[in-house]
């Protein structure tokens, strides 16, 4: 009997010990602000002539660590581009506004010491398709229930800005035309986009882990007035990234966690990351139906494989052109993928007409998901305590029958 329930609770104390033994004790998952990384300071239009650039944004972000500076450039000019390059220490970023200014774009962009490493994250098109299976995944590009929206037809506008601190960075964009047509009062497309200088997770659900090295962005569809024809309406995105690497292939990975602790209901984590695991894409497959980005006004998504952008002529114009980099960009390789915001039954965008979701990307590393101390601590005292109890028990039992048995040595003498 005592050997019996010895084994029973070393079988329960065995998933104690293994988590104990394997649980990373990252504290900086729940960092305080004050410890970060990097010192981040933002200017938007640098050195640009007074009231020169009023119809123009440019945010340049600089991280600077102990080694090396990262250099965040952010525009929704033409294409929504959001760019970074690591380079030494006491790297300038140059911008002749002159050129830009008067609309030669080309080589206007530039560092005063050659980059590292770059990388960057574009928004090519928005579709908005009729899912009239309701499978939640976007049909091909040209099925006659898809309509598609360049980004190089968009005209956005500052709406906010939270650049006052050397701890994080924060802008916000909003669609203000498409195709020289103002957008619907009632309608809101916004971007956001948020440097820190430390790591941490996110305040707002999904609680995405970022680093130091990392850009969050945040997509906001508020009452955008779908096609009168399509009435089981989906909204998606494509999106693209380019790396200065030898190498372009990506990989995309899906972890699996039984922990939702972040995330509740939701287990898994997507995760695109170059072949030289410098530059990654990280996000939940889960959007939000409202403002309050609770558990229950979610649903899911769908995202495509990774596939070739083959469009010779997709960045001309953009940010990558205006840049002076030591590689021709018309040779860089760049991988897309598209992104179908809904799944199957949950009554299509016009149950709830918001979609908000969010994606971090980054250089480096990024952050995996690892059990809290807090979960920690729970699963030990739950799976801890039946485990004592049981060995106190089997202790007193047996302790009782020796006491037993020396009674009846007794007896029979």
């Amino acid at each position: 009997m005592t050997n019996l329930v010895l084994v029973f609770a070393a079988f329960n104390l065995l998933p104690l010990f293994v988590l104990v033994s394997s649980a990373d004790y990252n504290t900086f998952l729940d960092v305080e602000q004050k410890n970060y990384d990097r010192n981040v300071t933002t200017t938007i239009n640098p050195k640009c002539p007074t009231n020169e650039c009023v119809n123009f944004t440019l945010v340049h972000v600089q991280q600077e660590g102990i080694a090396d500076v990262l250099h965040h450039i952010w525009t929704m000019e033409n294409v929504p581009t959001f760019f970074y390059a690591r380079t030494e220490l006491n790297t300038e970023m140059l911008i002749d506004w002159e050129k830009m200014l008067s609309g030669n774009y080309s080589q206007a962009i530039s560092f005063n010491k050659e980059p590292q490493y770059f990388a960057a994250v574009l928004i090519f098109k928005f579709f908005m398709y009729n899912d009239l299976n309701d499978t939640g995944v976007i049909p091909e590009t040209d099925n006659f229930d898809i309509v598609s929206y360049s980004t190089k037809k968009m005209s956005w506008e500052l709406k906010s800005s939270n650049c006052s601190g050397n701890i994080s960075a924060s802008v916000a964009f909003r669609l203000r035309s498409y195709d020289g047509v103002e957008l619907d009062s009632s309608s809101n497309i916004e971007i956001t986009l948020t440097a820190y200088g430390t790591r941490g997770r996110s305040p707002i659900l999904p609680h995405l882990a970022f680093t130091e090295n990392s850009t969050q962005v945040d997509f906001v569809f508020d009452h955008v007035e779908t096609k009168e024809s399509f009435t089981n309406a989906r909204l998606a995105m494509e999106l693209a990234a380019v790396v200065s690497e030898p190498d372009s292939r990506f990989t995309l990975n899906v972890s699996q966690s039984l922990d939702d602790e972040y995330t509740p209901g939701v287990f898994k984590l997507m995760e695109i990351h170059s072949a030289l695991n410098q530059h990654w894409i990280q996000w939940r497959p889960v959007c939000y139906t409202s403002t309050q980005r609770d558990i229950g006004d979610s649903t899911g998504l769908y995202q495509t494989d990774i596939r070739n952008v083959s469009d010779d002529n997709i960045l001309d114009n953009t940010l990558l052109e205006w840049l002076s980099l030591d590689l021709d960009t018309r040779f860089l390789l760049m991988k897309g993928f598209n992104v179908s915001f809904g799944v199957e039954g949950d009554g299509f965008y016009r149950a709830s007409n918001y979609t908000a979701w969010t994606l971090v990307t980054g250089h480096g590393r990024p952050v995996g998901d690892q059990f809290s101390l807090m979960v920690i601590l729970v699963m030990a005292i739950g799976l801890g305590l039946p485990a004592i109890v049981l060995i106190l028990g089997g202790a007193a039992i047996a302790l009782r029958n020796h006491r037993n048995s020396k009674d009846d040595l007794l007896l029979s003498d």
